[in-house]
């Protein structure tokens, strides 16, 4: 079933809400107020004066972002949540660590540093580069860094003789025993929980590769991760405690990119995304098959716009209802950014780049306001070269 269209972003919210927005460009959504898709206009406005801001993740209890420089330099931001301005607008609030990544920022990982919630204090994990040597798996560590209760950063390194790799942390709010996932230098895939080395367990059926992603489930202790399967990868769910390995999905096309989490349309019920094909964005729930309540079954689909192809999603929730924010990759390199949401009742697919200028969009991600939500991403011409990770091609204010 395909769910596409619908209606939704505030047109009415002040100015100055509307200058935020990305770190290179965005828009600002508000999905609670629906009027007619005619009212909102499509723009691009400068969130920071750093050309060289990249990959941010947001701490949204916290109200900060983190992120790496084209210098291999971590920092700490601050974002206002009423207005959703970066503080300070280059996002340069607190250097934690210089010089963590290689040039360029992110290194072989292509992953800047992550937020960890929970424990006694959220933390950001990274990947760090052992000082002189080359850029290199082997020289490769994971970075811990947090802010202590007179507001100073202190940091320490995780299994400093140990090469460790590209960490993505849970996401749990309070979780007293927060985990991590990660490589090792031959692109093995661990995890553990982040205070207690001695539960460092390898994820089952991954094959040793360089960037395998397994993302911890929202509101479960739980990883999500795509396997091969006869040939076709599959998504399949791992539960940290009782070591359950169970496949989720099934048949043709190859099934990328799986998130779980929460959904408060369905009372709290977890579900699961993954793009099929690259082409179909698909909501799965467990429990609508009636000859089998065991089976994780798809519940609906949207069809990428454009001919396009989904990648970088990233699905949000909001007065009571889920939503997902992605880019599509149309030819070369992807060209807008959309948001969705799956309501049959109030079904939604909305671009929110404008068409002009021809410009390169990357890695969407959400913050929410007093406002509403705000789209942050990146934007690049290609015309001045490859639009990832070169600072000539972003186009950021000064």
């Amino acid at each position: 079933m395909s769910r596409t269209g619908g209606h939704g972003l505030d047109a009415g919210r002040s100015d100055r809400a509307r200058r935020v927005a990305s770190w290179v460009g965005a828009a600002l959504l508000c999905l609670s107020v629906v009027p007619a898709w005619s009212q909102f206009v499509p723009s691009e406005t400068r969130a920071s004066s750093h050309r060289g801001l990249i990959d941010p993740e947001f701490n949204h209890t916290k109200n900060q972002l983190t992120w790496v420089d084209l210098s291999g330099n971590i920092w700490v931001g601050g974002i206002d949540k009423a207005t959703g301005e970066l503080v300070p607008r280059s996002g340069r609030g607190k250097l934690i660590e210089r010089g963590a990544a290689p040039e360029g920022g992110l290194g072989f990982t292509l992953n800047g540093p992550e937020w960890v919630y929970g424990g006694t204090t959220d933390r950001i994990v990274y990947t760090r580069q052992l000082s002189g040597l080359p850029e290199t798996p082997m020289n490769a560590r994971i970075g811990v860094a947090w802010q202590k209760p007179d507001g100073k950063w202190t940091r320490r390194t995780l299994s400093p003789d140990v090469p460790l790799n590209g960490p993505y942390g849970s996401e749990n709010v309070g979780d007293p025993r927060p985990t991590i996932s990660y490589n090792d230098a031959f692109g093995n895939r661990f995890w553990r929980e982040l205070d207690r080395p001695e539960t460092e367990e390898a994820l089952p059926g991954l094959p040793q590769a360089q960037f395998p992603v397994a993302r911890f489930a929202r509101g479960q202790r739980a990883a999500v991760y795509v396997v091969n399967v006869g040939g076709t990868d599959q998504v399949f769910r791992y539960d940290l405690d009782t070591k359950a390995f169970d496949q989720l999905t099934d048949g043709i096309g190859t099934k990328e990119q799986p998130w779980m989490w929460a959904a408060p349309e369905f009372g709290g019920e977890q579900v699961m995304m993954a793009t099929v094909a690259q082409r179909n964005l698909v909501l799965y729930r467990k429990g609508q098959d009636p000859l089998d309540p065991n089976r994780w079954a798809p519940w609906s689909s949207i069809r990428a716009p454009l001919d396009g192809r989904f990648f970088s999603t990233e699905p949000f929730t909001f007065d009571g209802k889920s939503y997902v924010v992605m880019m599509i990759i149309v030819g070369d390199y992807p060209t807008s950014i959309w948001v969705a949401g799956f309501d049959p009742d109030t079904p939604l697919l909305r671009r929110l780049t404008p068409e002009l200028p021809d410009r390169a969009r990357a890695d969407p991600e959400v913050f929410i306001t007093d406002a509403g939500p705000i789209v942050f991403f990146g934007r690049y011409d290609p015309r001045k070269g490859s639009y990832w990770l070169c600072s000539a091609c972003a186009e950021a204010s000064v």
